[in-house]
């Protein structure tokens, strides 16, 4: 399992996204292929510059991933979505 931080945007493996969302693998990739899941990425600025803050939201799920320079997960953050 891994994350990319290329020039243009991010990549990250579905098998560490899935899961924390309530679902299969193959029904991530579908939904995602969908614009059924929403995104969020941030860049970190001062103290957490380098880091890459991704929130995948789908129905009442988020899953929060924070990947540093080289896309290693540093922090994850599951709970359901604020109201």
């Amino acid at each position: 399992m891994s994350a990319e931080l290329p020039p243009g945007g991010i990549e990250v493996d579905a098998a560490l996204v899935a899961p924390r969302l309530d679902l299969t693998v193959d029904d991530f990739r579908r939904l995602m292929a969908e614009g059924r899941i929403g995104v969020l990425c941030e860049r970190g600025t001062g103290s957490d510059e380098g880091l890459v803050r991704a929130t995948f939201y789908h129905g009442d799920r988020r899953a929060r991933l924070v990947l540093d320079h080289d896309g290693r997960l540093q922090q994850t953050d599951d709970a359901p979505s604020p109201p």
